[in-house]
């Protein structure tokens, strides 16, 4: 009887060839995928937070602020790249439609992180201030005008709202309720406080048409009324607060700020020698938000020996996996987050209900 042997199909050169050369054009082909990763966290115990011409306190321990490093929007993401994220552990790897609108360019999508930033560094600034009993009043300028809105040419970027169809502006959610019950293709009057070149601040009003905001319709299909501008929050304050941070972008440091501010500019101890890390947007009210990338965030912690991290209590359901040695505490707003701190080392902190 014969030895029977598999069948084996012999390739030819040619064909050798053009796979090959089809294999490393894939690997180094640009495809539409974003990169996320843990950032290093930055200390603002340190000289990141300076409060000039008030006393101010040293803090005993560290306090970071976490990000993670995305891909920028116009940068290119290549084959191999992918593979090597996607066997990464604590890397993730999204389609690019899905972290950044299509409908804006990268320039743009760039400058509205900065302008979250500095948002975010003013809002964190009033809600440590009003949590400490300031006094002060706060504005609300305009920080991008989108494309599509029917305001470019009447409004200007740091245009200040002062009114909406007669009714003065007091706290930014008015803004958007200001237009709740009405539908796109109606009109709102937008009063403003405008700086001409000579320094001089005139009062000017304009009728502005609401659209259909492109932001939302792209991420979710939903066609909803928008004026289409970005709108940021500042204010005169009291007391002298400087961050000294740069290529950082978006809102989730606001939480760390505000409890950052607070530590230096009273004499409690709340940090107490102690690595703290957490994240988290801040409404100038003391409301915590939530972010994006809490988990990376959470590495990125953990790595560099920070113990409690602090997280919005909105992003429990996307907690799945905590590090070793990191103890993640819930809260909702700046004085609950004051609170943990305060509490002593046998406390039992609440937790979110999944982790």
């Amino acid at each position: 009887m014969r030895n029977i042997s598999p069948l084996r199909y012999r390739w030819s050169f040619p064909a050798k060839f053009f796979f090959y050369l089809l294999t490393i054009a894939t690997l180094l082909a640009p495809i539409p995928f974003v990169f996320f990763k843990p950032g290093v966290p930055d200390n603002v115990a340190g000289k990141l937070i300076e409060i000039k011409e008030v006393k101010t306190y040293p803090v005993n321990g560290k306090l970071f602020i976490t990000s993670i490093l995305v891909t920028n929007p116009d940068s290119p993401v290549f084959g191999a790249e992918t593979i090597v994220n996607w066997a990464m552990g604590p890397h993730v790897v999204l389609p690019r439609e899905s972290v950044y609108p299509t409908i804006e360019p990268a320039k743009v999508i760039q400058q509205d992180s900065r302008s979250e930033m500095e948002s975010s560094k003013a809002t964190a600034t009033a809600a440590a201030l009003r949590y400490l009993g300031y006094q002060f009043s706060e504005f609300y300028y305009i920080s991008s005008i989108r494309k599509y809105s029917d305001a470019l040419k009447k409004l200007e970027v740091g245009d200040i709202i002062t009114a909406i169809d007669g009714k003065k502006i007091t706290k930014i959610d008015e803004i958007r309720t200001s237009y709740a019950d009405k539908k796109i293709g109606e009109s709102l009057k937008i009063t403003v406080d405008r700086r001409d070149s000579e320094d001089v601040t005139k009062s000017i009003t304009h009728t502005v048409t609401l659209v259909k905001n492109e932001d939302t319709a792209a991420e979710t299909g939903e066609s909803k009324p928008a004026i289409g501008i970005l709108v940021g929050t500042s204010a005169r304050f009291p007391v002298d607060v400087d961050f000294n941070i740069s290529g950082v972008g978006g809102p989730s440091a606001g939480m760390i700020f505000a409890v950052g501010i607070i530590e230096k500019l009273t004499e409690e101890d709340l940090v107490r020698g102690r690595n703290i890390a957490g994240t988290g947007t801040m409404s100038a009210s003391g409301k915590v938000g939530g972010i994006g990338g809490i988990e990376e965030k959470m590495i990125g912690a953990s790595r560099i020996g920070a113990t409690l991290f602090l997280a919005p209590r909105e992003n429990c359901p996307d907690i799945k996996h905590v590090p070793d040695g990191l103890k993640v505490i819930p809260v909702s707003t700046l004085a609950e987050a004051i609170e943990v701190l305060r509490a002593p080392e046998n406390f039992k902190y609440p937790r979110c209900s999944n982790s």
